[in-house]
């Protein structure tokens, strides 16, 4: 057994000192090209971004310095070009469509037109200048059914027009004008005072500001796209909690692509599954340097999410809605459920008066699916041109002709209709 004399021991410390030397050296690189990487293609996705809100475009190749990424988008090519055909023949002073798909988040189409411009413009789906009016109900209502002794069931006094929102109408005297209206048909027609007096009663500033933060406000939606929050301020006092509540307010701001969300998070009975527009980012030599996996969380009992698909149900079966149910062909709609929420406010940027809809539409087999979400906002400068409910039964028809048409019937338990809860009283 040989022995390592003393220069012996240094050789050997000297060769190992340079191996981990060489190591650290080599460690360094590497962390220096993956850092480098994730900057690059940080700056695809800055690049996505400005190209989206300032030119209204998707650019399907990025250059970066000298190297050239190629972006790969959710779209649906088909119902991007319906989209586009029903807005060009249809032409509102601006208007946002979105169509995304409940089962993994991915936007099939999110297409704007501008009639000032005569063209189309990408921007406005992502754009979060538009108040949100009545939609914020389906928050408003989030929050109100997971309070104790509230389901769709419950009602409220009721004064004046549903309309308008005075002082007057949110104190509890009653007289020979006073009514009373259950939250369903407050939400199905879409009651601002029934809402007002609702949330001073039975919520606070903090709990319905940290239910719409669970669903999507004040947050970053999507990854890969630099997509502006929508906002929701807390509630200065009571007055303007009841404002925000049931939506008479232009301060709650909302981008399209959010509103069709609302939709999606109701459909998928509590989960939020966050918007994908692009699904990967690829170098030149077919590398993927990015992609964008799905991201979901549950963010509302299950209870309470079938509770608000009572309410969004009642709003296309009787309510400010009802216009889709005479519009989806029968054979298509015996065969899915849709629930929806209206909204109609003058302001935002674009100035005018929006007019909004945010539905789902899923098959009535569980089975098959959790089907797609649409939002839909007109903003009208003079005159009407054309309804939202319209735009959105077009696209039903034509998703589930042509992208979805193998529709099959459900001769079990339907798992997207409402139960009713046992365990509360009204």
């Amino acid at each position: 057994m040989k022995f390592l004399t003393g220069k012996g021991i240094l050789f050997s410390i000297f060769v190992a000192a340079c191996v981990g030397f060489v190591s650290v050296i080599v460690e360094k690189i590497e962390m220096h090209k993956i850092e480098k990487q994730v900057m690059m293609i940080e700056e695809v996705k800055s690049s996505v971004s400005s190209t989206i809100f300032n030119e209204g475009k998707y650019p399907s190749k990025i250059k970066i310095r000298e190297t050239e990424f190629d972006v790969e988008y959710a779209l649906d090519t088909r119902m991007v070009e319906f989209v586009e055909k029903l807005l060009k023949r249809h032409r509102s002073d601006y208007s946002a469509i979105v169509v995304m798909d409940n089962n993994n988040g991915n936007i099939l189409a999110a297409v704007g037109y501008n009639k000032q411009e005569g063209d189309l413009d990408s921007s406005l789906p992502f754009s979060t200048t538009h108040p949100s009016a009545s939609l914020f109900k389906i928050v408003t209502s989030a929050n109100l059914l997971q309070m104790d002794g509230v389901s769709p069931d419950s009602v409220f006094s009721v004064r004046g027009r549903g309309t308008t929102l005075y002082k007057y109408q949110l104190r509890d005297n009653v007289d020979k004008w006073t009514r009373w209206m259950s939250l369903e048909k407050a939400f199905a027609f879409s009651n601002n005072v029934v809402f007002g007096k609702a949330a001073i009663e039975k919520l606070s500033g903090s709990s319905i500001y940290q239910t719409a933060n669970l669903m999507g406000f004040n947050r970053e939606l999507t990854q890969g796209l630099k997509l502006g929050k929508s906002t929701f301020v807390m509630p200065e006092d009571q007055y303007n909690l009841a404002e925000k509540a049931s939506g008479f307010t232009k301060s709650t701001l909302i981008s399209p692509v959010h509103a069709a969300l609302l939709s999606s998070i109701v459909a998928n009975e509590g989960v939020v599954i966050y918007p994908r527009l692009i699904k990967k980012i690829s170098s030149t030599d077919g590398k993927i340097s990015w992609e964008n996996d799905l991201r979901k969380k549950k963010v509302l009992d299950t209870s309470v999410a079938k509770e608000l698909q009572e309410l969004m149900n009642a709003a296309v079966k009787n309510g400010t809605a009802r216009a889709l149910s005479r519009g989806v062909q029968r054979k298509i709609r015996n065969k899915i459920t849709i629930g929806g929420k209206t909204g109609t406010i003058t302001g935002g940027l674009p100035f005018g008066k929006r007019d909004w809809l945010t539905i789902y539409a899923s098959p009535s087999n569980g089975a098959q699916g959790k089907g797609i979400s649409i939002a839909v906002m007109n903003v009208n400068v003079k005159k009407w041109y054309v309804k939202s409910t319209f735009l959105a039964k077009k696209i039903i028809n034509y998703y589930y002709q042509e992208i979805f048409p193998n529709l099959e019937n459900d001769l079990s338990v339907n798992s997207l209709k409402p139960v009713k809860k046992t365990d509360k009283g009204v």
